[in-house]
């Protein structure tokens, strides 16, 4: 083999690293999946590129081609995954993908249909991959540019990291599709993948690509992918002469590598999992416990005081009180009770309310709660009234300003915003000037169980979103500038 090829196969090897890698990472980071499809697209190009080297035939040459044309897709979700944008980009991903998938078909069904046969590799089907490149990847670069000069240090080194890989790869393969189209320009895919899978690995070790990457686990993937590479070139020197079993055999080692990971992977996936899960339920058990607690307790006084004065021989008609104690405290009870049903189903029941007296509850009660924190109330109207479920509005303000003010040191301010939107949606909003969070952790922070807090159950942003929701209206957070950071909720009234 040239050095070209013997930088394809270190390239591969790389790739199929990083991919085993972000398996490893699959249930805890939201850039797992896309980095894992991305890097395994590449690998198989770069395999494919070495066997049809090797061994000449025109069909490893047009599935080379279709792993090329389903690159540009899978690398364009990851960088739509790391902005953060998931959602509000998934058009463009859905588009690229049929577009790109297409252009992959035409190479696959060359392989039988004799019409297609020269599409493959040709200048056609490099104008067809720089038609799809040029315009999705110009708008990612934009984005990303756009990204790290709004974010922190932190960030802005992944994002320049991450850019960087993007120029290695998409440009160092554009060079090869320019040159194939016609243009006089060297052909730089090799050596701009090899580069790329070197700034990949190590923005995904170093710089936290992936988050809370273990060191088991990429020593894991390093030994796999190695005796992976081993069993491959064991392949290539046995079988160079047998095109179609070698590819066969290739493909059945790389699903081997993968597979020998599964079982390990699944068991310690399984094991947070469930342990999370009890954590979350203790939590959750702990502190129906205590609410339930004090009424229990007063309920017991009041009963263990009337059977005393009743073994006493003394007349209880005069301990109404003690009685009405006893009926006051299992209202509260039921109501307890109540409230938990309604945290899970989070129904509105509407009232008229008073907007600047609910905000001036929950300010004044959370400034009870922590002497060291400004809590701020900004209403556009004093008598701003609205048909809300109190108490659950109540509670997921009360949410928002607990969590402003854990994320923030001492001196830190939140303020509570509260305004009209229209005549039928008031919109509330909780801003702090905390750290604030990344733009991945605010696309997955309203879901159940999502916490970045070693002692976080998960459920409080959660339940926030299901009272929006409950009362037809939205919640979303928001980037402070220059720190910190803004949830908003609308409200339907």
């Amino acid at each position: 083999m040239g050095l070209t090829h013997w930088i394809s196969l270190a390239s591969a090897l790389v790739f199929l690293f990083v991919a085993i890698l972000a398996a490893s990472n699959a249930k805890r980071s939201p850039l797992a999946a896309p980095l894992g499809r991305t890097c395994a697209a590449l690998f198989a190009y770069d395999a494919l590129e070495v066997l049809k080297h090797l061994t000449g035939r025109d069909e490893l040459f047009a599935l080379e081609c279709a792993a090329a044309a389903l690159v540009a897709p899978t690398t364009a979700a990851l960088v739509i995954r790391f902005l953060g944008e998931w959602r509000r980009l998934r058009p463009l991903v859905l588009a690229g993908a049929v577009y790109f998938s297409l252009v992959a078909l035409a190479c696959i069904a060359a392989v039988v249909v004799p019409a297609l046969r020269d599409f493959p590799g040709s200048e056609a089907w490099a104008m067809a991959l720089l038609l799809g490149i040029v315009p999705e990847f110009g708008y990612l670069f934009v984005r990303l540019w756009a990204h790290a000069r709004v974010s922190d240090a932190a960030e802005r080194t992944r994002t320049q990291l991450l850019v960087l890989a993007l120029v290695l790869g998409v440009g160092g393969a554009s060079s090869d599709l320019v040159s194939i189209a016609g243009a006089a320009t060297p052909r730089l895919a090799a050596l701009g993948l090899i580069a790329g899978a070197l700034v990949l690995a190590a923005l995904s070790l170093r710089y936290e690509l992936l988050e809370r990457v273990e060191t088991l686990a990429a020593v894991y993937a390093g030994a796999i992918g190695s005796v992976a590479l081993l069993a491959h070139l064991f392949l290539l020197a046995v079988l160079g002469e047998q095109p179609t079993l070698l590819a066969l055999l290739m493909v059945a080692v790389t699903l081997a590598a993968v597979a020998t990971l599964r079982p390990l992977l699944a068991m310690r996936s399984e094991s947070r999992a469930r342990t999370a899960y009890l954590v979350t339920l203790g939590r959750f058990s702990a502190q129906m416990a205590h609410d339930v607690k004090n009424p229990l307790a007063a309920i017991r006084g009041a009963a263990q005081f009337l059977r005393e004065e009743r073994a006493q021989g003394r007349s209880i008609d005069d301990q109404a009180m003690f009685v009405d104690l006893i009926v006051e405290q299992t209202e509260r009870l039921e109501r307890v009770i109540q409230d938990y049903q309604r945290l899970g189903r989070a129904e509105a029941q509407r009232a008229p309310v008073t907007v600047r007296a609910l905000v001036d509850e929950v300010a004044e009660a959370q400034r009870a709660a922590s002497s060291k924190h400004t809590i701020r109330v900004e209403v556009d109207e004093d008598g701003l009234e609205a048909a809300l479920d109190r108490d659950l509005v109540l509670g997921a303000l009360e949410n928002l300003v607990r969590n402003a003010r854990e994320a923030m040191p001492e001196g830190g301010h939140v303020t509570l915003r509260a305004r009209r939107a229209s005549t039928h949606a008031i919109v509330l909003e909780v801003e702090d000037d905390g750290p604030g969070m990344d733009v991945r952790t605010q696309e997955q922070a309203f879901d159940d169980f999502f916490t970045t807090k070693a002692t976080g159950s998960g459920l409080g942003l959660a339940f926030v979103g299901r009272v929006a929701t409950a009362h037809h209206g939205s919640a979303r957070l928001e980037a402070v500038e220059p720190h910190g950071t803004r949830v908003v909720l609308t409200l339907q009234t």
